[in-house]
């Protein structure tokens, strides 16, 4: 039918209203015309009519919400047995196969294929392996006594800054009706405890919710999952919660996905139908299946997306289904490394760099430094693969503060010194003009020029940049994705150093490469990770590691803190810039979204936190920095807090990666308990990097739940990065799908885990190779899966390291 499609349409006219949606808008509903009843077909052509004239907004924004209404009421029979559970999809006219389009399935059309398309979601396979995010258990729902007891007390003890985890509850409606509430027609329906009926649930949608208001019918037992808010002295409320009619086939555990453009309720009945059908792939070649001796797909697949006893799915469902997963990540970023290679010249040597002592010496003493061992050692390994006319292929591997950037430039003196280039991709634009001030040691020793490309930087300083890299004038190229630009051309590269505290993929490694013949690679990475995931994930063929803080440089102290203390952390501000040293204040994002249910708007955002700080600290300057921000405004504001004209800097995490203020001595997390363990452990290393000892104080929202308190308590007591990835794993498990997703992952990876073992890793080079020689474009019947899922892994990936 034709109504919920124009719903839709209607909607978004509503939320974004312009007279070309509006044109299409009557196109469609004169083509509906025919599907709706003789006895509205009178009232149907009058609003046509009036939508025809083409109005101003405020004249046709009363009859759109009359059509959307009329959507509803025309597709009711539906929508009413939609409220007795989620209904059965209905089945498609043709077999369906795991490598068919998602719109074969039932209740997804040409939109919700566009839309899961964004999310590399093409194929039947690949939404039957979509992971879940969680799982509801509705089989025993709460009383609205009891939820409203512990919503209230949620509220109490945080003043209104937490909102109470999502429930399921049950009762009896009281009353449902249509209410006028901020100039818009409101379905409230007034729910009681079927026990205490003095206690009742006020539930809201802010739209013509024409499917609850059919079946609220008073006396009726209802379940709603949702949040329930319920501050003092107002009466407990819930917004949009999802409705049911409680019946026993409501009662059951259901898999949520989260947010991919259908709703939530029809990408699960698709999904469901096909585990149902019997469309359970499994993306390993059956050979390699029966080696690993891995579980049966089917049945991991039908209990991940409960399909089988009712029941959540237990730790090994989970644990094997994140293995299956993680295979074909690994599978595909060696693929992807394979593809690339292919493509990389081959036969033509590498640049030989012969190692240079006295220059390394003389860099030292620019440095203003010595080099402790780890870095000695890492220099030496270096040196000699650069010498040689193979093209070097290493990872250096070391924790925050352990001076990587030191090594990178003893490695790039000796590729200048030899009469190459040396280039230099750091991922953000603030840390590559920060490698700006990082070189000057370089360019005095190596009497070199650098040149610097990246957005932002004025046309006429661009081209120059580039003429003198095409030239070779300037031998350091130092810049951001820009340097990846096709067209711009580098006269001698023989070194690419890449800072990866980023997602960074082999592919765009190697694009940069491929601007030379055959360039040595050096990458840094603060991301512990096994010599067996770097070799078959990325490709580096040796590491160095650096397990040494330079001499004087004093761990960092770790304090948590309530927010309601943060008026004695505002002081604390006060005073360490007193004492002519900085500040760093980090917050979750850069503006609350109205939208997300989630988000918690007590937070402060980066510029409410900016501007308070600056009204309370009237003394002191504050710089502000955030994604948000143009190029020149973020040069700006790090410019300002490098040179102290600004003691205080409010950002978001676009200080996590490399930002070095050898005076900041004190970083203030606020709402950490929303980051990861990884990305805390790289904002905490922002401060310490001078003669004086850092502080870090997490500022956490309470009350804080188990798990939140215990990575933050982790934070606490670990200082290398390494213990910091194991305590992450094992506070996760194994078998947390939803932690891999988590707002604040510290890598790139999606399903593999650091310090996970896993025994097929060392075999996925070959296995990869096998199949490459044998099935390049993985067309066998057998591979085809396996096939689509490299194809979803790839468009994730490549996203990723858009958003860089």
């Amino acid at each position: 039918m034709p109504f919920v499609r124009l719903s839709r349409m209607a909607k978004k006219w509503l939320v974004e209203p312009d007279p070309e949606r509006l044109d299409a808008l009557v196109i469609s509903v004169r083509e509906a015309t025919a599907a709706v009843p003789d006895e509205r077909r009178a009232d149907w052509e009058k609003l046509l009519a009036g939508l025809a004239r083409r109005e101003d907004v405020e004249r046709s924004r009363p009859r759109v919400e009359g059509l959307v209404r009329a959507c509803r009421l025309f597709s009711r029979p539906r929508r009413k047995a939609a409220a007795d559970g989620e209904g059965e999809a209905r089945a498609p006219k043709k077999v369906v196969g795991p490598l068919d389009p998602v719109d074969m399935l039932p209740g997804l059309g040409p939109s919700a294929r566009t839309a899961l398309a964004d999310h590399g979601l093409s194929t039947v396979a690949d939404l039957v392996w979509l992971p879940p995010a969680t799982w509801d258990d509705l089989r025993e729902p709460m009383t609205i006594a009891a939820a409203v007891a512990s919503a209230r007390s949620v509220y109490e003890s945080s003043g209104g800054a937490v909102k109470s985890s999502r429930v399921a509850v049950t009762g009896l409606v009281k009353s449902a009706a249509v209410v006028p509430i901020r100039g818009r027609r409101t379905v409230r329906v007034l729910v009681e405890d079927e026990e205490d009926g003095s206690c009742k649930l006020h539930a809201f949608w802010f739209f013509m919710a024409h499917g609850v208001l059919a079946a609220a019918k008073p006396g009726t037992r209802v379940l709603l999952v949702g949040r329930i808010e319920a501050p003092p002295k107002k009466p407990p409320r819930t917004a949009h919660p999802e409705f049911f009619l409680d019946t026993a086939e409501v009662r059951a555990v259901r898999a949520r996905y989260g947010r991919f453009g259908p709703p939530e309720a029809t990408l699960r009945k698709a999904i469901a139908w096909a585990v149902d059908e019997g469309i359970t792939p499994d993306p390993l070649p059956p050979a390699i299946s029966q080696r690993e001796t891995m579980a049966d797909a089917s049945s991991v697949l039908r209990e991940i997306h409960t399909r089988g006893a009712g029941a959540p799915p237990t730790e090994a469902t989970r644990r094997a289904f994140l293995e299956r997963l993680a295979w074909t990540e690994a599978f595909a970023r060696v693929w992807e490394r394979l593809r690339s290679e292919s493509g990389e010249g081959r036969g033509v040597a590498a640049p030989a760099c012969p190692r240079r002592a006295d220059l390394q010496k003389k860099l030292e003493g620019e440095l203003g430094f010595a080099f402790t061992k780890s870095q000695r050692s890492a220099i030496d390994a270096i040196a000699g693969e650069l010498g040689e006319p193979r093209p070097m292929r290493r990872l250096l591997l070391g924790d925050v503060g352990t001076g990587k950037t030191a090594v990178a430039l003893a490695a790039a003196a000796q590729c200048i010194a030899a009469g190459f280039q040396v280039a230099i991709l750091a991922p953000t634009s603030v840390l590559a003009e920060q490698y700006l001030d990082a070189v000057k040691p370089l360019e005095r020793a190596a009497r070199a020029r650098s040149a610097f490309v990246a957005a932002g930087v004025p046309a006429a300083a661009r081209r120059k940049a580039e003429n003198d890299l095409r030239t070779g004038e300037a031998q350091i190229a130092i810049g951001t994705h820009a340097l990846l630009r096709e067209g711009l051309e580098i006269a001698r590269l023989g070194l690419v150093i890449v800072d990866e505290q980023q997602r960074l993929g082999v592919a765009q490694r190697l694009s940069l490469v491929k601007k030379g013949e055959r360039p040595h690679l050096l990458t840094l990475s603060a991301t512990p990770i096994p010599r067996t995931l770097a070799l078959a994930l990325r490709g580096e063929l040796k590491t160095s590691t650096l397990d040494e803080r330079p001499m004087g440089r004093l761990p960092v102290t770790t304090e948590l803190a309530p927010s309601s203390r943060l008026q004695a952390i505002v002081q604390r501000v006060d005073e360490v810039c007193a004492r002519g040293e900085r500040v760093f204040w980090i917050v979750p994002r850069i503006e609350s979204d109205p939208d997300d249910e989630d988000d918690t708007d007590p937070l402060a955002t980066v510029v409410a936190r900016a501007e308070a700080l600056a009204k309370t600290l009237s003394s002191r300057k504050v710089s502000l920095l955030h994604g948000g921000l143009g190029a020149a405004a973020k040069r700006a504001a790090m410019t300002a807090f490098r040179r102290g004209d600004a003691e205080i800097l409010v950002g978001t995490t676009v200080v996590e990666v490399g930002v070095d203020v050898p005076e900041a001595t004190l970083i203030v997390i606020e709402g950490a308990e929303q980051f990861g363990l990884a990305q805390l452990h790289q904002l905490r290393g922002r401060v310490g990097r001078g003669s004086q000892p850092g502080t870090c104080v997490l500022v956490y929202t309470d009350p804080l739940e188990g798990p939140a308190r215990a990575r933050l308590k982790a934070l606490e007591e670990l200082s290398s990065g390494e213990a910091i990835a194991r305590a992450d794993l094992e506070l996760r498990g194994a078998g947390d799908l939803g932690g891999t997703r988590q707002h604040g992952v510290e890598d790139e990876l999606l399903y593999l885990q650091h310090g996970a073992s896993y025994p097929w890793l060392a075999r996925i080079d070959e296995d990869a190779r096998d199949l490459f020689v044998t099935d390049p474009a993985l067309q066998r019947p057998e591979h085809r899966v396996l096939g689509a899922l490299v194809a979803r892994f790839g468009h994730v990936l490549a996203v990723r390291e858009e958003a860089g």
